[in-house]
């Protein structure tokens, strides 16, 4: 989509010459393309972005040119993710979506991943839990069963595996255990029956 025509609609208040304006850019088709209000030569205020068929990819929210405020993101009309921004840098509570369903839960410290990962299904099940700390994943990582079980139980740090693996039955009982350290698989790999017998123990 190419830009032709850009707008400016007066928002003056009271007669003030520092008082926000929308600048408005269409295509050629008069499809809308961008809408920022604009305070002082930056944005300030609400901005709307577009996509080809008109309909609404991103609201933002800046402060004398700064993200600041709530934000919404959209992709084909529906809804992609809802954040937060604080000096420009994500900040707080985090939900994704996939196709407009809700699809997880995070948390933003200074632009970067902290706290809980929380991911869910289309049903609202909590599907896996992960742990960051300064941006990447540390700490445990849980992966649950559409009933809620357990199913996996891994430990992470800096991103990669490290320390022990123990995959579940649908029943609660062991089917594996195995251990890493910085990523490489280490000691030995046991896998059980759904009985929870021991059937093989191989070293790494």
């Amino acid at each position: 989509m190419t830009p032709v025509d850009d707008t400016d609609v007066d928002a003056t208040v009271d007669g003030q010459d520092d008082s926000p304006i929308v600048h408005e850019t269409r295509a050629e088709s008069g499809s809308l393309i961008s809408s920022v209000t604009v305070k002082n030569g930056v944005p300030d205020g609400e901005t709307l972005l577009y996509d080809d068929q008109g309909q609404l990819t991103h609201r933002l929210l800046y402060e004398n040119g700064v993200l600041s405020g709530p934000a919404e993101f959209f992709l084909l009309g529906k809804p992609l993710m809802n954040t937060n921004f604080k000096n420009g840098l994500q900040e707080g509570e985090v939900t994704f979506f996939s196709n407009g369903i809700k699809a997880g839960v995070a948390h933003f410290q200074g632009g970067r991943f902290e706290g809980d990962f929380t991911s869910v299904d289309a049903l609202g099940n909590i599907t896996r839990v992960a742990k960051y700390a300064a941006g990447q994943q540390n700490g445990e990582c849980t992966i649950y069963y559409p009933d809620g079980t357990i199913m996996e139980q891994s430990s992470y740090k800096n991103n990669v595996l490290d320390g022990d693996l123990i995959r579940y039955f649908p029943n609660g009982n062991i089917m594996e255990t195995s251990s890493f350290e910085n990523g490489s698989q280490c000691g030995f790999i046991e896998k059980y029956d759904m009985n929870g017998k021991l059937t093989s123990r191989e070293e790494v």
